[in-house]
């Protein structure tokens, strides 16, 4: 992969920025920005982490901080602020460990809104990282069980909030049935001007022939719960990060997705943590249900499906210059992921007669 060095911070978002947290945060006087880095992991909203230097009451204080501004434009589409906050808020209520927003912000310098978050002390590993991250194959097992269970907590948490409904705009009973989602990437294909994909076509027609093949339950669904988008601290789960796709909806989706192959390989355990059964035994324990083979299969080849696609949006942007990233550009080749893995499983006749 090509490095790129992020842009440095424009002054006025700074400014904007500042002003913000002196307002929210009731500081005497005027706050310091220091430390400002513009982080390049990630391909969603942009990311800085900083210092905040402030007072209140003649006291001085420092405080580090997360914050995260919407993107010029991105692959997930919606980068909404307000949103965000009311996730992460409905997921802390949950008992998932989140970081805790501070101050937000819609609409802020050049109409792209930003929320500042406490900033996570920890580690965030990759999947290819974890054998030197946890060298210890005791530590990565009990790694993946901290992960079943915190999945088995954000699924037991309430949908019927309706701060959720407002930004998410689905009810728990639309939430209900995947027709909505396998559509909104029906669309997406459709909308990417290159050469058609038969197996993602084929694959498309099985999802919306197989609409049934769902779990049945809703939850508050993170979309995207794996190594990669979590803190460890000590090594041990501390943190869960990037909800900006969690949408209410089957919590089968989240263990498929966990579960993909292109987190793993060719490794028999579950994001190279623990094997299939042992991660759904644990889950199941904690969440008092177990999902069936059939609604796991179909969100993993929905998981694929989304993965092949969302590549081809990047690409897509980067060619009509809406996102100058070389690394939207870079995961042309990461189609070939999502698509190798789709056929092995048609090969293999995972997707069923």
């Amino acid at each position: 992969m090509t490095a790129t060095t992020p842009p440095a911070p424009v002054p006025e978002f700074l400014d904007d920025l500042a002003g913000t947290v002196q307002r929210e945060w009731g500081a005497d006087g005027p706050v310091r920005l220091t430390g400002v880095d513009r982080r390049s992991e990630g391909n969603s909203w942009e990311t800085y982490l900083a210092t905040v230097e402030w007072s209140t009451d003649g006291r001085p204080r420092r405080t580090p901080i997360a914050v995260k501004r919407q993107p010029v434009a991105g692959i997930v589409g919606d980068y909404d602020v307000d949103r965000e906050v009311v996730l992460l808020a409905a997921a802390a209520r949950s008992g998932c460990p989140v970081p805790r927003v501070l101050a937000h912000r819609v609409g802020g310098t050049g109409g792209r809104g930003f929320f500042v978050m406490e900033q996570a002390q920890g580690r965030i590993p990759l999947p290819g990282d974890l054998g030197r991250e946890l060298p210890d194959p005791a530590d990565r097992a009990r790694l993946g069980r901290d992960i079943a269970a915190v999945m088995a907590t954000l699924h037991a948490g309430p949908v019927d909030d309706p701060e959720l409904a407002r930004v998410l705009g689905t009810t728990p009973d639309e939430a209900r049935s995947p027709v909505r989602e396998v559509g909104h990437w029906d669309a997406a294909y459709r909308a990417v001007p290159a050469t058609p994909v038969p197996l993602l076509d084929l694959a498309l027609d099985w999802l919306h022939a197989r609409t049934g093949a769902v779990s049945g339950r809703v939850a508050l669904v993170h979309n995207d719960l794996r190594v990669g988008n979590i803190v460890l601290t000590d090594g041990r789960l501390s943190c869960v990060l990037d909800w900006e796709t969690a949408h209410l909806g089957d919590p089968a989706a989240d263990l498929a997705w966990f579960g993909m192959r292109t987190f793993r390989g060719r490794s028999a355990s579950w994001g190279r943590l623990l094997r299939e059964d042992e991660f759904l035994d644990h889950y199941a324990v904690a969440a008092g249900w177990r999902p069936s083979t059939e609604s796991l299969r179909y969100w993993t080849v929905l998981g694929l499906v989304k993965t092949a696609v969302g590549c081809l949006q990047a690409v897509r942007m980067y060619s009509d210059g809406s996102r100058g990233d070389l690394r939207y550009a870079n995961m042309a080749h990461s189609v070939h992921y999502g698509l190798y893995w789709l056929a092995q499983m048609l090969r293999d006749r995972e997707w069923g007669e």
